[in-house]
């Protein structure tokens, strides 16, 4: 834990810095400032002048709901302990929804735009869904992507499509989005023009879905990822209030 610091305390600006970056590390979800200062122990007004410093310089993000680590951790694997914490909250989960579905399982998680495959679960046809852990794809191309837009709210799904240069979404695709919220998401050819996806938002930038080449398949797994992705939301809301 770092030590409480202030205005007056002899502490560098690396330690003021190390201490906002250090309340990240247990979350993959926003922070408002009064939250970052009470995590790093600092004054809420030195905590804003470093805020504002450290969007400006790409190392957070700032958007409607609070601050998130930005391009330059993530160059340098920050945020990987929340990462390992959504994983480790999500993988029995997965583990049973393709033994149910015997479908391609993905989670995924938004960075800059893109949807980073997390996770992945075989199948028959997984040597046919060209995905791998750690494989990035602009969020709107995929269903996996539209889903873990879908948790977010218009402001923050403005900043992330923001990273996406050449691509501006139009008012057909607000109003995909929109249903988005209220069911699962279900597109063909993601993955290519045979494979069909299906997939659901569970909040935190993330979301989990399966690949099948069996239309009637993907209806009929419409419930269970449904089902699926609220287990996860709930236990990732019960690992947050710990």
């Amino acid at each position: 834990m770092t030590a409480a610091l202030s205005d007056t305390a002899p502490a560098s600006m690396l330690d003021r810095f190390t201490a906002i970056i250090d309340a990240f590390e247990d979350t993959s979800a926003g922070l408002t400032l009064d939250q970052i200062a009470a995590r790093a122990q600092l004054p809420r007004s030195t905590t804003h002048r470093i805020l504002d410093q450290l969007v400006r310089l790409q190392w957070l993000t700032h958007a409607g709901r609070g601050y998130r680590l930005g391009a330059r951790t993530s160059a340098w694997g920050a945020g990987e302990a929340a990462d390992a914490r959504l994983r480790s909250i999500a993988a029995p989960v997965l583990h049973e929804m393709q033994l149910r579905t015997g479908a391609v399982v993905h989670l995924g998680l938004l960075d800059r735009g893109e949807i980073v495959h997390l996770d992945k679960l075989g199948g028959p046809s997984a040597r046919q869904v060209p995905t791998s852990v750690g494989v990035r794809i602009p969020a709107p191309r995929v269903a996996l992507g539209v889903a873990a837009l879908a948790g977010l709210s218009p402001e923050d799904v403005v900043a992330e499509l923001s990273h996406i240069h050449g691509w501006e979404p139009d008012p057909t695709w607000w109003a995909e989005l929109h249903n988005v919220r209220r069911r699962v998401v279900i597109r063909q050819g993601d993955y290519g023009s045979p494979m069909v996806s299906v997939a659901a938002t569970v909040g935190c930038r993330a979301a989990i879905g399966i690949v099948t080449a069996d239309r009637v398949l993907a209806q009929r797994c419409q419930p269970v990822v449904a089902s699926s992705a609220a287990r996860i939301a709930r236990a990732l809301a019960g690992a947050s209030s710990n």
